[in-house]
């Protein structure tokens, strides 16, 4: 072999592990809401891309339920309303969203990316959709989650705000099964671009502040809820608010 041709060899060797490195990957998730008395009018798919210097997620399909009660609720367009982003940027440790309509205005909202202690269990790797899954344990926010994560996607990524992990997290649920996140369906050569919008260019207020403005709306909420239907005294009502990843109680 000459000296030409093995140059050309490394140079071709050298321009795929550049490929790879750049390689874009996305992810749909079902997210599932399996609380026993919880009534869903479908399922929400989530599309996580993860691009080399930074990752979104956002709402990318829904499919209805068959269910009569159901079938003349909502028009197809407000599941599939475009796009409440939630950008991360690994560098920065930061995550920017569009947050809830808070009176009559919309937030950016910065949070830091979660430093989720994780626990790694010693088991047995399961196998989904072709990769091999490892189970592990951490906590977020108030709730306990169990998360199988697979370490041949080295993106520490995961649907959500949920991440932290040697590998990509290709399912996590609540112990209380509040949550769950599933994924579907991977896509190793991703084609959609999708950029930080302007919007997103603004100055944001910080997930703190987001949170006190947040539940001062549902304060308001609440009260409107009580006077609307009439609460007994000792009645209680429940009311997720999934933003704010709690479940809060009327009393």
């Amino acid at each position: 072999m000459s000296y030409f041709t093995l140059f050309i060899l490394c140079s071709i060797t050298f321009k795929e592990r550049i490929v790879l490195a750049q390689q874009v990957i996305s992810v749909e998730y079902k997210e599932i809401y399996a609380q026993p008395q919880y009534i869903s009018n479908g399922t929400p798919i989530f599309k996580l891309i993860m691009y080399p210097n930074y990752s979104v997620y956002f709402k990318s399909d829904f499919i209805k339920n068959n269910l009569p009660f159901f079938s003349e609720n909502e028009p197809d367009e407000n599941f599939k309303k475009a796009n409440d982003y939630l950008f991360k940027f690994f560098k920065e440790q930061k995550i920017l969203s569009l947050s809830n309509k808070i009176g009559n205005k919309y937030f950016i909202v910065s949070d830091s990316i979660p430093m989720v202690k994780w626990k790694i269990l010693k088991s047995k790797p399961i196998r989904y959709l072709g990769l091999d899954c490892y189970q592990a344990r951490g906590h977020f926010r108030g709730r306990h989650y169990t998360a199988y994560f697979a370490p041949k996607i080295r993106k520490p990524d995961g649907p959500f705000k949920l991440c932290g992990l040697p590998g990509l997290i290709i399912k996590i649920a609540s112990d209380d099964h509040f949550k769950i996140f599933q994924a579907i369906k991977i896509n190793y050569h991703e084609k959609e671009i999708i950029s930080v919008p302007e919007k997103f260019k603004e100055k944001p207020i910080s997930f703190q502040n987001y949170a006190s403005l947040q539940k001062m709306e549902d304060k308001k909420f609440i009260q409107e809820d009580k006077a609307r239907y009439h609460l007994k005294p000792g009645e209680t009502r429940e009311v997720y608010f999934e933003y704010l990843e709690k479940t809060i109680e009327l009393e």
